[in-house]
């Protein structure tokens, strides 16, 4: 290990502080550094305050016979992190109202509407885009002229001039359109068929950052009743509580029916054989339209394909995906 002079080890360990509270976030790491290294401990207990380290913090401060600083530091942590906190939660709650509403609407479209739904009636699109942007551009083939020329094994007439095979071309075709229907799918813009997917998604992601939320609040709370903010850590403790029933509401409305009504529906053993064969047979697929029809439907690809998967795993919420759980927050005990 090579040695390092005093002033050399000061600037290094300032550095490294610096690279973890700016890049890494790890504020506890940074903590351990100002206190062991750089003998900063009011900075250290900052820091501590920032990682949500509150009892840590006054600990520290109490260690090093800092007490005065404890109202300074620790008390002014806490407020920021209440304030973070409640914004927050008040997000949760904007997303949720804006979110869950929006589905079971376009839940009823879809039973009510489902041509306008799958994007088939090009005037509702053109309706629901305003200027017409979404609607769906139908070819015109009525004045194109009959004509005698044929392919034959997937080659064009033009083959002998291009040495390239109609097979290759779909294929490039095929991928193209798979990459744009991802980015469509992936977007989720309001008015296509992929917009309940994509809130779906949403909600599901917001459940589990609520639960990952939980630990934060209870700590929060703990060091709040600590210092004698009752009132505040009542509050915080509410708000919280208000998320979670909400979020358990959202959770039995999203998944717990979110299957029912649809035209498809999910996919048995029996044709999940059928999909890893090459294809699926129709009364299989959709039962109330084809029965008995004895023939298989060609497995979709390319861009087909994307927007197949979206409306399965439309059609599927509530039956045999993982619904998202929503833990239980545990109520102080110095608060009830």
């Amino acid at each position: 290990m090579v040695p390092l002079s005093a002033a050399e080890l000061t600037t290094h360990a300032s550095t490294l502080a610096t690279t973890l509270i700016d890049e890494s976030r790890d504020y506890t790491s940074a903590s351990q550094i100002h206190a062991e290294h750089l003998h900063d401990i009011p900075t250290a207990a900052r820091l501590l305050c920032r990682g949500s380290r509150f009892a840590d913090a006054t600990r520290l401060l109490a260690l090093h016979g800092k007490q005065p600083l404890i109202p300074e530091i620790v008390d002014t942590g806490l407020a920021d992190a209440m304030g973070s906190m409640t914004d927050l939660l008040a997000d949760f709650r904007a997303q949720l109202a804006a979110q869950v509403p929006r589905i079971a609407e376009l839940r009823v479209r879809r039973i009510t509407d489902p041509l306008a739904y799958f994007g088939g009636d090009p005037s509702s699109m053109a309706a629901a885009g305003g200027d017409g942007a979404n609607a769906i551009d139908i070819p015109d083939n009525v004045s194109l002229a009959p004509t005698d020329a044929s392919t034959f094994a997937g080659r064009s007439m033009f083959t002998r001039y291009t040495g390239k095979t109609g097979k290759t071309t779909s294929s490039r075709q095929s991928s193209r359109n798979r990459r744009k229907e991802e980015r469509k799918r992936a977007s989720g813009k309001k008015g296509t068929v992929y917009e309940e997917e994509y809130l779906v998604n949403s909600v599901r992601r917001l459940i589990e950052k609520v639960n990952a939320t939980i630990g934060e609040v209870e700590n929060l709370v703990d060091s709040l009743l600590r210092r004698g903010m009752r009132e505040r850590a009542a509050a915080i403790e509410k708000a919280m509580q208000e998320v979670l029933k909400l979020c358990t509401e959202s959770q039995e409305e999203v998944f717990g029916g979110g299957g029912c009504g649809s035209s498809s529906s999910s996919a048995s053993p029996g044709q999940e054989e059928g999909q890893q064969g090459g294809g699926q047979k129709m009364e299989e697929v959709v039962p109330d339209v084809v029965v008995g029809a004895g023939f298989e439907a060609p497995k979709p690809v390319g861009g087909q394909k994307v927007f197949w998967e979206s409306i399965m795993s439309t059609a599927g919420v509530g039956q045999g995906q993982d619904v998202p759980k929503v833990k239980e927050m545990k109520k102080s005990a110095l608060l009830n």
